[in-house]
This record gives C-alpha cells, sequence and structure tokens, in this order.
C-alpha cells in the first residue's frame, strides 16, 4: 500500500513537471503573438479615439449650421403654404367667376394682384436658396482665410482685392441692358441683376467708384499696390499701381522702366490705349491720361535714377494732356526740381509722337530716330520711352531713356525711370 503510494506520488510529480515544461514552451511561442496583439489593441484604441474627436468636432458644426438652417427650411415652408393658400383662393375665386359673370373685372384684378404676389414669392423663394449656397460656400472661404487675416499687411492686400472685386461686378452690372439700378422689386426675368446686385441693393450699399489712387486712400487703404480705378468716358475699369508716401501724397503711376520687360517701340493706337501690367514696366494710356486731367487738376512728377545710384526728380505743378485731336499735346507749368538744361526745358509743350504717327517740330521722324513715344520738340533732351539699355551698355545711346539733367554725356540712358500724378489740392 505504502509502495504503490510512492508510485502515485512520483508519477504525479512526474506528470505536473512535464505539464510546467510544456506550458513554459507554449508561452514563450504565444509572447510574439500577445505583444502584436496588444500593439494592434493600442493602435485600435488611438484610432477609436481620433474618430470620437472628429465626430465630436463635426456634431459642433453640425449645431452651429442647423439652426440657420431650420430658419430658412421654415420661411421655405411658410412660402409653400402661403402659395398654396394663394392658390385656393384663386380657385375660389374662379368658382364665383363661373356663378357670377358681374364681378368678372373684381375677379381678374384680383386674380392678377395674387399672380403678381405669387411672382413675388417665387422671387423671394430663389433668394432664399441662393442664399443658402452662398452661406455655405462663403463659411468655407471664411475659415480658410481668418487665420491670413490676422496679418495688417495680408488684411489690407484682402480688403484691396474685395475693393477691385466689388467695382468689377458693379462695373458688369452698370453695363447690363439699360444700365439701369436694380432693386429686389423687379421681375424675376429682368438681365443684369444676379445675385450679388440683389444683396448690393437690399443693404443700401453705395457705388464704389475711384477715379484715381487719392479717392482710394480716402476710402481708407493706405499701402502702395495694385487698384482698380473707374476712369470718366472710358469703358473698361483701369488697373493702376498707387504710390502712398508717408507725406500723405498718394500718387496714380502712369510709366514705369526698370529693368527693360517691356517693349516701349508702340504704335500711335498702343499708346493712347496702353500697355505693359501695373506691377511693373508699363505705360497707362493717353487716353486715360487725358480723361482723367480733364476732370480735375493734377500734378506731374517724375523720378529718375542712373547707374550709378544717384536719384533725382523733375515736379510740375499743373499737368494735363489734350484730346486725340491735339495729339494728346501735354500742357505743364510751374516747374520745380531738377528740370532746366542750359535754360531750356527738358520736357515742354509738345505734341505727342510714334514712329507712325509723327507730330514733332523737326523735320525728321523724331520717334523712328530716338525710339519709343514721347513729346518729341526736335528730339530734344528727353525721352524716358526709349530703349532700355543694361549696365556696361548704357552710354553713348542716342536712342536710350534719357533725361539730360547733370549728365556730361547727353547720351547716358539711364536705369529707371517713374512718372506719377496726383489731384491738386482744391
Amino acid at each position: 500500500m505504502l509502495l504503490g503510494s510512492l508510485f502515485l506520488l512520483v508519477a504525479t510529480t512526474t506528470a505536473v513537471k512535464g505539464d510546467g515544461k510544456q506550458r513554459d514552451s507554449t508561452q514563450k511561442n504565444q509572447q510574439p503573438v500577445v505583444q502584436m496583439w496588444k500593439l494592434t489593441g493600442n493602435w485600435i484604441g488611438h484610432l477609436e479615439n481620433e474618430l470620437k474627436n472628429n465626430i465630436r468636432t463635426m456634431q459642433k458644426v453640425l449645431n452651429q449650421l442647423l439652426p440657420l438652417e431650420n430658419q430658412i427650411l421654415e420661411t421655405l415652408i411658410s412660402i409653400e403654404k402661403q402659395e398654396k393658400h394663394m392658390q385656393d383662393q384663386s380657385n375660389t375665386l374662379k368658382n364665383l367667376y363661373g356663378h357670377n359673370s358681374y364681378l368678372d373685372p373684381i375677379m381678374l384684378i384680383a386674380d392678377a394682384q395674387q399672380q403678381v404676389q405669387m411672382a413675388g414669392l417665387h422671387k423671394l423663394e430663389e433668394l432664399l436658396q441662393q442664399l443658402l449656397s452662398h452661406y455655405n460656400s462663403t463659411l468655407t472661404s471664411i475659415q480658410d482665410t481668418l487665420q491670413a487675416t490676422r496679418s495688417p499687411s495680408l488684411r489690407h492686400q484682402n480688403q484691396r482685392l474685395i475693393l477691385e472685386t466689388l467695382q468689377e461686378l458693379i462695373h458688369v452690372v452698370d453695363q447690363g441692358p439699360g444700365k439701369q439700378p436694380v432693386n429686389l422689386g423687379q421681375e424675376a426675368g429682368d438681365e443684369g441683376m444676379g445675385f450679388a446686385g440683389a444683396l448690393l441693393n437690399l443693404q443700401g450699399t453705395a457705388p464704389l467708384r475711384f477715379q484715381d489712387c487719392e479717392d482710394i486712400r480716402r476710402s481708407g487703404l493706405s499701402e502702395d499696390g495694385i487698384y482698380t480705378i473707374l476712369v470718366p468716358n472710358v469703358t473698361e475699369p483701369k488697373r493702376v499701381f498707387c504710390v502712398m508716401d508717408p507725406e500723405g501724397n498718394t500718387w496714380t503711376v502712369i510709366q514705369c522702366r526698370e529693368n527693360g520687360t517691356v517693349d516701349f517701340q508702340r504704335n500711335w493706337e498702343e499708346y493712347k490705349q496702353g500697355f505693359g501690367d501695373p506691377d511693373g514696366e508699363h505705360w497707362l494710356g493717353n487716353e486715360v491720361l487725358h480723361q482723367l486731367t480733364s476732370s480735375k487738376s493734377y500734378s506731374l512728377r517724375v523720378e529718375m535714377e542712373d547707374w550709378e545710384g544717384h536719384t533725382f526728380y523733375a515736379s510740375f505743378g499743373h499737368f494735363r494732356l489734350g484730346s486725340e485731336e491735339q495729339f494728346y499735346r501735354i500742357f505743364l507749368d510751374q516747374l520745380s526740381g531738377a528740370v532746366m538744361y542750359e535754360n531750356n526745358l527738358i520736357l515742354g509743350n509738345n505734341n505727342f509722337s510714334t514712329f507712325d504717327a509723327d507730330h514733332d517740330v523737326c523735320t525728321c521722324n523724331c520717334a523712328q530716330a530716338m525710339t519709343g513715344g514721347w513729346w518729341f520738340d526736335s528730339c530734344g533732351a528727353s525721352n524716358l520711352n526709349g530703349i532700355y539699355y543694361p549696365a556696361g551698355q548704357h552710354l553713348h545711346k542716342i536712342d536710350g531713356i534719357h533725361w539730360h539733367h547733370s549728365f556730361e554725356d547727353p547720351t547716358y540712358s539711364l536705369s529707371a525711370s517713374h512718372m506719377m500724378i496726383r489731384p491738386l489740392l482744391s
């Protein structure tokens, strides 16, 4: 009995040891699987947290949009109810019309009034639908640009872009049939209105019409840059570069030479209409200058720089350009700054000439010899629209950019020039 118990104990002990080794081996084999499971579990948990955060954010946005959407939907439902009610009234009137012929005129008038009212409701419904669509797109735009508008310089740029967009929009509306202001009381089929035009009239917004850079500064903008102006008697809006100096003067740039990227050897029509980009080298246009200076009095400032880095200027207290019939003759007086050379004016009251329209006082064609379009007399001591010669090639050039001031060589070609105008203080 005792021996049997010993055999049983040994067998049991051996079995237990065998099972322990097997379990250790199994646990070792399972360790990589457990670790992978733990990593997968952590990743799934992180993903669940991200999804929960995104859901909470989306829910907040939806909660903010729901009130507005509900208001618009309620308004649309109310409109539908009114339309149904008016349709029922119209049917009632038609039934009465069938039994009482003496009510014909009254019923016809009432029916016509209801048709007008229903047309108005349809128009309102369309505007509400457009408003909802406009709100959704604007919300996204506002969120994208909110951070950028915190910067003062970017804020001014955004204001300038908004003003230009509104000006162009108003110009498009003005060019519509009849060029009459549009209001919400017009028929739905009227052209030239659009949703933006309706909103502008709804808010009572005055047209943003800037004739020059001085008008733009008075509107509250104070940074140099490109703006859009509407010139009297000129159909299309004109983009100009505005210089707003620290002294409070605001200049409209009419000519810029600085790197030779734009060819100034142009014909009469091109100088009339203008060419180049206001952000770089350009000529604003003789017709625009004529219309601007005919509507109010302007002064002219000419700034120049040579290849040695010296800058100088010429100021004219009064500047005006004649009409095309007057060959865009320049009228100047009240000279100051560096404008005289051997008791002769560097720029005088002369006609404008190009290679295909010779209006100078020389028997030759100065525009062909000197190149570019300019107010030549007998080819004279100035031409800021000549060929742009780079450094090292700027000496002894009769057809270069000239303003004979203090240079020993009258054929010295300048490195830069800017012509700017501003209205005289009244």
